[in-house]
């Protein structure tokens, strides 16, 4: 009995060792059977030159994290591990760290820079927004930088809030609004051309007492302290149902305006503005040529007044009613 025990644990015994020879013999056949390669050196190289050598080896990347460095450039690879020269597995990963550039830079000089470009110049070199400060200045157009802080050309740490002084162009020139009531809206608007000022709302009444399209009503009122640029509202004194006729042009649901340029060689910028339902807005804005005519298109039913430009000079004021 003690020795058919002692034959069975000796079995067991061996049996055990066999399977346990024949487990680490198929591991290592299994590990050695897979191919290694040699880690390339990417340190010093551009990240995107640098995942493709890892990838032509059939290995992968992981970014570890990004750091500031004073000798490589941004977006070049910093550091990596497994170091170059070590053996690995196919399939496994490579740990690098990518450059974010020196952490100091020179301050750009944003001085006449508009402001959408100044924010895409800030972005560009890690910069923050500081505070925007705006100032009139005769001498820089509107939205331009005047004055930075830091100032152009000192070193300074990426991060840093940058304050800007941004123009708001010329300072307006104030007026006194004079009494443009009696005049034509011809008249009229070109008194206010001559101040800089600009037609806002036109409006119309009936005022027997008063001549036909002859302004009745301003605001600003006369004597009234405006810049130039403002918009002046306007109340005209409608046009007779005889004389509208006249002016109702189709039967389709519009009224046509024309204007025709005078003969001549060079083109000239057209601009036809609508004043209707208390709204301003373009109605035509482009070169013409010469001798060619211009047609605008107006809502019947509406009360309308139409202006048109060549070259930035009122040539011609045309008043519709509504019916």
């Amino acid at each position: 009995m003690v020795k058919q025990l002692l034959k069975l644990s000796v079995l067991f015994v061996v049996m055990a060792l066999g399977a346990g020879a024949s487990v680490y013999l198929t591991f290592v056949f299994l590990v050695a059977s897979e191919e290694t390669v040699v880690v390339p050196d990417i340190t010093g190289r551009n990240v995107a030159y640098g995942l493709e050598m890892l990838t032509g080896l059939g290995l992968s990347s992981r970014v570890k994290a990004s750091d500031y460095s004073a000798t490589v450039p941004k977006y070049h690879v910093i550091w990596q591990d497994p170091e170059p020269g070590a053996r690995i597995k196919q399939g496994r990963s490579v740990s690098i760290i990518i450059s974010r550039g020196n952490k100091e830079v020179l301050m750009p000089d944003l001085r006449g820079m508009g402001l959408d470009h100044v924010r895409i110049v800030i972005e560009e070199n890690g910069l923050a927004r500081g505070v925007l400060s705006e100032a009139h200045a005769a001498g820089v157009e509107a939205r331009a930088v005047i004055a930075q802080y830091p100032g152009a050309g000192v070193t300074i740490n990426r991060g840093t809030p940058v304050d800007l002084l941004v123009s708001l162009g010329k300072r307006p020139v104030a007026y006194v609004m004079p009494d443009i009531t009696g005049d034509s809206l011809a008249e009229a608007i070109d008194s206010l051309d001559l101040l800089g000022l600009l037609p806002g709302e036109i409006r119309f009444e009936v005022r027997d007492t008063a001549p036909r399209n002859a302004v009745v009503g301003q605001v600003p009122e006369p004597g009234a302290r405006v810049l130039e640029g403002s918009r002046v509202d306007l109340v005209i004194n409608r046009v007779n149902a005889e004389e509208g006729s006249r002016l109702l042009q189709g039967g389709g649901g519009i009224r046509v305006s024309r204007y025709r340029l005078a003969n001549g060689f060079l083109n000239r910028h057209i601009n036809v503005k609508l004043n209707c339902m208390g709204t301003s807005f373009d109605l035509i804005d482009e070169f013409r040529e010469p001798g060619s005519e211009v047609w605008a298109f107006i809502p019947a039913h509406q009360e309308a007044t139409v202006l048109v430009y060549e070259d930035g000079k009122l040539v011609k004021t045309e008043v519709f009613e509504s019916w």
